[in-house]
């Protein structure tokens, strides 16, 4: 009778942990660095990564949670939650509650960044096939900022999708993506309402020629950056660029800069797919004072392994942004990433 028991026990609790729809999923990367830089150092170093996504499902409601578990020496930043949030349907209304990262993809990714520091709540439904939703994150306080709110609306046009989001009292951005004649195209305009901060225009295209990718972007502010996370462009973990205008530890704009430019080209020859990126941070003035042009340059090679993981080689050389006469500093940036997902 106990072993019965037992068995209808384990049985229960098996069928209970099937019904809650638990999936454990993520990546892992060994990343080494050689450094050098005119200014006569050079540093070697190494970084490792290991991110988990813990989601969990019932019907429509969806619940999760992103960890980050870093190893740069420093034990107060060792572990890192990320994203936690819920996704739910009311009716025909989709909402998605919580801390998240909006991603460089969705419109106005490459010019702002996409925080996760505040708690966001934002609500979609569909009108026909034009997608409307409205966004909100809270303030410091935990108090809900509407000079944080926007109405945002997705729409198919000719094969194209356009998309709009509007804040009231901050910015509009406008963008569309689609492909004509070969070439695919994203473009996207910031319209900032204030003056100090200043506009801001980003756009990429890609074709293919033969077994070569080809592509050019570009971001083009009306004022250059300051430092500050009032600059037209704050985003600093670009998925195109390989030099950009903002870095993502201060959420600002390098000083001096008022666009980037850059042309790629990638191809795959047997199972290594190489790409090439060469470019220009364009100097701007900054109270009066003319910061100087910088070029860089990155070749990278990326290659599936046998054993399931993935290197990925880099060399980077790159100059600093600095004011007009004074010593631009070149650096060189070895890096090899070994990286695995699960």
């Amino acid at each position: 009778m106990k072993k019965q028991l037992i068995a209808a026990a384990v049985a229960t609790s098996v069928s209970a942990i099937a019904m809650a729809d638990v999936s454990i999923t993520g990546n892992a990367n060994y990343e080494y660095f050689s450094k050098e830089s005119t200014t006569n150092y050079n540093t070697n170093y190494s970084d490792t990564e290991i991110n988990l996504s813990v989601k969990g499902k019932s019907g429509d409601t969806s619940v999760v949670a992103n960890f980050e578990i870093d190893s740069h020496g420093d034990a107060s930043s060792a572990l890192d939650i990320e994203d936690t949030y819920i996704t739910t349907k009311v009716g025909d209304f989709t909402v998605k509650a919580g801390n998240y990262a909006s991603g460089t993809s969705a419109l106005g990714g490459e010019i702002d960044q996409g925080g996760r520091a505040t708690d966001k709540v934002d609500i979609s439904t569909m009108i026909g096939d034009i997608k409307v939703g409205y966004a909100v994150s809270a303030d410091s306080n935990e108090v809900y900022n509407t000079d944080a709110a926007a109405l945002y609306a997705s729409i198919p046009v000719a094969g194209w999708t356009v998309g709009v989001k509007d804040n009231s009292d901050s910015y509009t951005i406008m963008g569309a993506t689609g492909s004509v004649g070969g070439f695919d195209i994203r473009v996207e305009n910031k319209d900032n309402d204030s003056s100090t901060t200043g506009d801001a225009l980003f756009y990429n295209i890609t074709t293919k020629v033969g077994d070569v990718t080809v592509g050019y972007a570009a971001i083009d502010a009306d004022k250059a950056g300051t430092g500050s996370t009032a600059d037209a462009v704050t985003e600093g973990d670009s998925a195109i660029f390989a030099q950009e205008m903002a870095t993502d530890s201060t959420s600002a704009g390098k000083t001096g800069v008022d666009g980037v430019s850059q042309i790629m080209a990638s191809t795959t020859v047997d199972g290594t797919t190489f790409t090439v990126k060469v470019g220009e941070l364009r100097g701007g003035k900054v109270s009066g004072t003319q910061y100087q042009d910088a070029g860089f340059s990155q070749i990278a090679a990326k290659r599936k392994l046998a054993s399931g993981a993935t290197i990925n080689v880099s060399y980077d050389d790159y100059e600093s942004t600095v004011a007009s006469g004074a010593v631009i500093t070149d650096t060189q940036v070895f890096e090899i990433d070994l990286s695995i997902a699960f």
